[in-house]
């Protein structure tokens, strides 16, 4: 399974550092909690991150 929301949850990893974040994991198809909801820690990254240029 590539969804570490688990991870995520317990704060081992942060949301980029699972591998189906913005890929496979997006709130449009979300794989665990942290993305399905809004307030959830991946669905924040996804939404704020900020892109280095």
């Amino acid at each position: 399974d590539r969804c570490r929301s688990g991870e995520v949850l317990q704060g081992l990893i942060k949301p980029f550092e699972c591998e189906a974040f913005g890929v496979e994991c997006t709130p449009r198809s979300p794989l665990g909690a942290t993305m399905v909801s809004s307030e959830g820690a991946c669905a924040a990254y996804y939404q704020y991150r900020r892109l280095d240029v």
